[in-house]
């Protein structure tokens, strides 16, 4: 018998705490570890991670990492929405309390604390010599403030070389947190991406009416069809909507039917109201699209139409997604007309090339990891 040396493995220079679980349920739990580095554990990070059983018994799991240094700012930010939202949250309470958490500056709390950073700097300030806590205050400053922050410029413009050197440093630091921030913005889109193309190959998925569903997935991530579109209405009656927007009643024949969605692009003014509206309409996986959808989808917009006000105001298109698409409309594209039909497939690609493009430029930029 000839013995075969089998090679080993190199070990992984990550590795893991032992898991708490924070939640669990019959098909998956949600657990915490600390991630590090095995010859640097002090460069650790929080990492979350959700696993479940999916249709057909397969494991699908998702991770989320979380850098020790951010934290902080994540804890800061949940402990102080928690209490806008109050004890029996609804939808607009929530967007309310983001909203209003969103539009509080921090230089509100730096010129409280340090009211003479920026009036009462002498000519010949040494930011070197600055005491921590103020070095901090200049740096929340610098990355909010883009008007007094340039005042802030013109006074380091007048100082020795060595504070101009220390403040390229805190651009540096600044655009490292930017970057960052923005690949894992990128990669957490490129991963749902990924679990989206799985999603609309199961039929069943189609049938749903949960969070997991393809309109509700749809409804939370309408960047996968276009990054300027802002979902106004989905599931609402046509008459509904008109009582909405346009404060009108309408006793039409088709005011009773649903659009999935009902998206803007961008807004005029309250006066103005919209200059693009989209509608979208999503069809099941055995739905051939073809020219009665087009009929469908053109009835929706010219009732819309009708009660939004001025002619062309606003400008109207007109979204038909499903999987297969019928011969002669792919041969003869309504697209010039405002009448758009696209496969899961067409847009998920566009999405898909885009941010893997995304990617790649921020990944060449040499702050970035």
């Amino acid at each position: 018998m000839k013995w075969v040396d089998i090679p080993t493995l190199p070990q992984s220079e990550y590795t893991y705490s032992k898991p708490i679980v924070i939640k669990k349920w019959s098909s998956g739990q949600i657990i915490a570890q600390v991630g590090y580095v095995r010859k640097h554990p002090e460069n650790n990070s929080i990492c979350l991670l959700k696993s479940w059983s999916a249709a057909g018994g397969v494991k699908e799991e998702q991770k989320y990492n979380i850098k020790k240094g951010d934290w902080p700012g994540i804890k800061d930010a949940i402990e102080k929405l928690l209490p806008e939202i109050g004890e029996k949250p609804t939808a607009d309470g929530i967007d309310s309390a983001i909203k209003k958490i969103s539009q509080e500056s921090e230089l509100l709390e730096i010129f409280a604390r340090y009211p003479d950073l920026l009036t009462q700097v002498p000519n010949d300030v040494d930011i070197l010599a600055l005491p921590e806590d103020q070095k901090e205050a200049l740096k929340r400053l610098l990355s909010t403030g883009g008007l007094i922050a340039n005042s802030v410029i013109v006074k380091l413009a007048e100082q020795p070389i060595r504070d101009l050197e220390h403040f390229s440093k805190l651009l540096d630091n600044l655009k490292l947190s930017t970057i960052n921030s923005l690949v894992t913005h990128v990669t957490g889109r490129i991963n749902f991406i990924e679990m989206f193309e799985k999603v609309i190959h199961d039929d069943s998925s189609y049938e749903k009416k949960g969070d997991d569903s393809v309109h509700n997935l749809l409804r939370a991530n309408i960047w996968l069809i276009d990054r300027n579109y802002a979902v106004l209405h989905d599931d609402e009656t046509l008459k509904n909507i008109i009582a909405t927007q346009w404060k009108k009643d309408t006793q039409d024949n088709n005011s009773n039917r649903r659009p999935d969605f009902l998206c803007m692009t961008d807004r005029h003014n309250q006066e103005n109201g919209y200059k693009n509206l989209v509608i979208i309409e999503i069809k099941r996986p055995s739905i051939e699209i073809n020219l009665e959808h087009i009929e469908q989808i053109m009835s929706y917009k010219g009732l819309l139409q009708k009660y939004s006000g001025t002619s062309g105001n606003p400008k109207f298109i007109c979204y038909i997604v499903g999987r297969e698409i019928n011969e002669t409309l792919q041969q003869n594209p309504l697209h010039e007309s405002g009448f758009i039909t696209k496969t899961y497939t067409d847009f998920i690609g566009d999405a898909r090339k885009f941010y893997h493009d995304y990617l790649e430029i921020i990944k060449a930029e040499k702050y970035a990891f």
